[in-house]
């Protein structure tokens, strides 16, 4: 009944506001207002300002990133306004020198007469000629640009010159479509000032949705802004540098954008050595982020890199698992506080010494252990975990010949490595990292947050570390080196590779937020173009092949993506998973997908198979008997071992794995190899491959002459035991021994081939 009478009540109240006067309602609402107090001179030489009256060719080249085409005839208003009284010629030698150093060129061939002629630097080259060759298309479907087909496109832009007059041209590809218009509406409204969403529509030759999206994503990055400025009957569009500082922001403040693309610069940096690598990184967690900053890596060095001497795990931040160096130690520990050592800690800890590494079982092996030692056990575990936690002790790892998985060591790291004083570790984390916001530095610092605050403070005053500002939306402290700073008010051109990441990189987790909003949540792994999250990657690992769920990647970039996901693919292959099976593309199945897609698929190696698309593995199966053939009558297989019962075969094979392989060897199958082992004096023993097999005794003592693995000395006993008795139950009972314990004895002499 109340919802009922809310409802009543709210319709009341729209009646009576119908009714009110005009004028007093007005009064009562107030109206509209400016955002800010400069008048529409003062905002035109605030943005007159911003671009420089030209003096030489570099003041040209510098009034040039601000407008867009130089033509003979200033068509451009920014150009006709800076470049008032200055004579022709002397433009013209400034563009003739800026032309020969290869900072400006002229385009061509766009087929837009606005376009075509004029001079531009490289990058605005590109981003013109996008633009107007697109614009020659109908677009006024395309919604996202990112959707358009750009393949088979193509301008001119001019290479060598004689004079000012293009001598030889060159064939481009035309660019990303929604990064050039992105770049074209933020130079617009960087260099005219505010405008509504009406003019830039008449000013920009696409659909007004595919603007608005545009708008709409500057918009939610904190790029652009809406409000009056000029007048208070339109919204208009305004940056967010340009708002801030109009509007009487006292912080002097850089483009975030141009902060993430730093951060991507310093992150994504090749390196020849991988211990360069580590050294420039706080950790690694996983093989994929190492394929885009180390030269020619692989993830078949993956295993070699774990099994360095020089290589530690452990929980390096907080409880983050990750890889570093022993050269690392120390600036990861002066980020930690002074450890807490317990009794039991340190009874453990004294097992540890720092020549040596040991395995978990030797660490607590001088322990009591059993039913009665309950508490006992659970106190060692917890003072290993606690240890663990607070990295006083790091892990190592081992290859042993007979085992499956690497063995893990114990490395001492208390007492050992000296801690680095706090604000030189804060110092050294935001030379690596930085910009970086406090905030941020929280996840890699365990110390009180007022610690660090402090240790910053200091770190800035003593001129070791620089803050800047930028809007996210809000002003917001980012911190960097001194050197950093210069490079972040200076625009400079984007890196827009495509990459595949994964969530715990050392880059997407800095911007996990910004990317899970352009990407929602889930597990997946995100493609990014430049810092832009673009799309996703639903895969998987299942036993020996690739999972491949979904894809979902713009089509303007999907050749792109094909040849960095080929990339991801063959390094998989690397570690023989090397079958990749592909369900959905853009959430459409594989039998609804379009041509262009279809083709960059395929051309990385994908083949379909009714409802899915595969690569690697046997993609065009042949009929049975064609296989039958072939294994058979060509290939001889079983043919030449196949002899007329069981007890023949025995004689001849070396040695043999089951029954099923016996009866695969023979014509007449009558009973079973344990039947057969007395009479044949067959034992049970590895060979070569790992696998346990039946042969003659004499077969495995061939074996272990081959292998020449000498035993270890503490199993020599057990040998010389068992070289005068077979029984395993008095062997028990002499030294009271369980079964899993007489196992863990006995199971390395087995697989080395000294007992059988």
């Amino acid at each position: 009944m109340s919802a009922f009478e809310d409802l009543m009540s709210m319709k009341t109240r729209a009646f009576l506001v119908k009714d009110i006067d005009p004028e007093v309602l007005r009064r009562l609402m107030g109206t509209r207002s400016l955002a800010t107090e400069m008048t529409s001179e003062q905002l035109d030489k605030y943005y007159s300002d911003k671009a420089p009256v030209p003096h030489s060719p570099e003041s040209l080249y510098e009034l040039m990133q601000h407008g867009g085409g130089l033509d003979r005839e200033f068509n451009n208003p920014l150009y006709r306004d800076k470049l008032d009284g200055i004579e022709l010629e002397v433009i013209r030698s400034w563009v003739e020198e800026l032309c020969n150093r290869g900072k400006i060129t002229k385009i061509d061939g766009t087929g837009v007469p606005e376009i075509d002629g004029k001079w531009f630097n490289p990058f605005m080259a590109e981003i013109h000629g996008t633009l107007a060759c697109l614009s020659k298309t109908d677009s006024t479907s395309i919604v996202d640009l990112r959707d358009y087909n750009t393949k088979d496109m193509t301008f001119e832009i001019a290479s060598e010159f004689e004079g000012t007059t293009p001598t030889k041209w060159k064939t481009i590809p035309v660019g990303d479509p929604h990064e050039a218009l992105r770049v074209k509406v933020l130079e617009l409204l960087g260099s005219e000032g505010p405008k509504t969403t009406e003019v830039l529509h008449e000013r920009l030759p696409f659909s007004e949705k595919s603007v608005d999206r545009i708008v709409h994503e500057l918009e939610t990055r904190n790029v652009i802004s809406v409000g009056f400025f000029t007048q208070t009957d339109d919204a208009e569009l305004i940056l967010k540098v340009d708002e801030h500082r109009i509007t009487g922001g006292e912080e002097e403040v850089v483009e975030y954008r141009w902060i993430q693309n730093l951060v991507l610069d310093k992150s994504f940096k090749i390196y020849e050595d991988v211990f360069d690598a580590f050294n420039e990184h706080v950790l690694v967690q996983k093989q994929q982020e190492l394929l885009y900053r180390i030269k020619d890596f692989r993830f078949k060095d993956w295993k070699d890199l774990q099994l360095d001497s020089d290589v530690v795990s452990g929980r390096l931040l907080h409880n983050r698992m990750g890889y570093t160096t022993k050269n690392n130690i120390p600036m990861l520990l002066g980020l930690k506080p002074e450890p807490w050592i317990g009794a039991m800690e340190e009874e453990v800890l004294s097992k540890l010494h720092p020549d040596e590494n040991i395995t978990r079982q030797e660490l607590v092996q001088d322990f009591p252990k059993g039913e009665e030692h309950r508490q006992m056990e659970r106190d060692v575990k917890n003072a290993v975990s606690n240890l663990d936690r607070q990295m006083l002790f790091v892990k190592q790892f081992e290859e042993v010949i007979g085992r499956r998985r690497r063995l893990s060591l114990f490395h001492r790291v208390h007492g050992v490595y000296k801690p680095m004083d706090f604000e030189d570790a804060v110092e050294e984390v935001v030379r690596r990292m930085g910009p970086v916001k406090a905030s941020t530095l929280r996840f890699y610092v365990s110390r009180n947050y007022e610690d660090l605050l402090v240790a910053l403070h200091n770190l800035e005053t003593s001129g070791r570390i620089s803050k800047v500002t930028a809007l996210v939306p809000d002003t917001e402290d980012f911190y960097c080196t001194p050197a950093e700073v210069e490079l972040l008010r200076v625009p400079r051109r984007e890196d827009r590779s495509i990459r595949i990441l994964t969530q715990s990189d050392p880059y997407v987790s800095r911007f996990i937020w910004e990317v899970r909003s352009a990407l929602d949540r889930g597990w997946y792994l995100p493609v990014f173009k430049g810092v832009d999250p673009v799309g996703k990657v639903l895969m998987f690992r299942v036993n020996d092949y690739l999972e491949i769920k979904d894809m979902h990647v713009p089509t303007a970039y999907f050749e792109e993506f094909c040849d960095a996901f080929l990339i991801l693919l063959e390094n998989h292959a690397d570690q023989l998973v090397d079958v990749a099976v592909l369900t959905n593309v853009n959430s459409e199945p594989i039998s609804e997908l379009s041509q262009p897609l279809r083709a960059g698929l395929e051309r990385i190696g994908f083949k379909q198979v009714g409802e899915r698309m595969i690569r690697g593995g046997v993609v065009d199966p042949q009929p049975r008997e064609i296989a039958e053939r072939a294994l058979f009558h060509q290939h001889h297989l079983h043919q030449e071992t196949r002899h007329e019962n069981e007890t023949l075969a025995l004689r001849k094979i070396k040695e043999i794995r089951d029954d099923f392989a016996l009866r695969g060897r023979c014509e007449l199958f009558r009973t079973n190899l344990k039947s057969m082992a007395s009479a044949n004096r067959l034992h049970k023993g590895v060979n070569m491959r790992g696998h346990q097999v039946w042969a003659p005794y004499e077969y495995f003592e061939n074996l272990l002459t081959i292998r020449g693995i000498p035993p270890e000395d503490d199993l020599v006993d057990i040998i010389d035991f068992f070289s005068m008795q077979t029984d395993p139950n008095i062997f028990k009972e002499r030294h009271a021994l369980t079964q899993s314990e007489f196992r863990k004895l006995v199971q390395p002499l087995i697989r080395t081939g000294h007992i059988v």
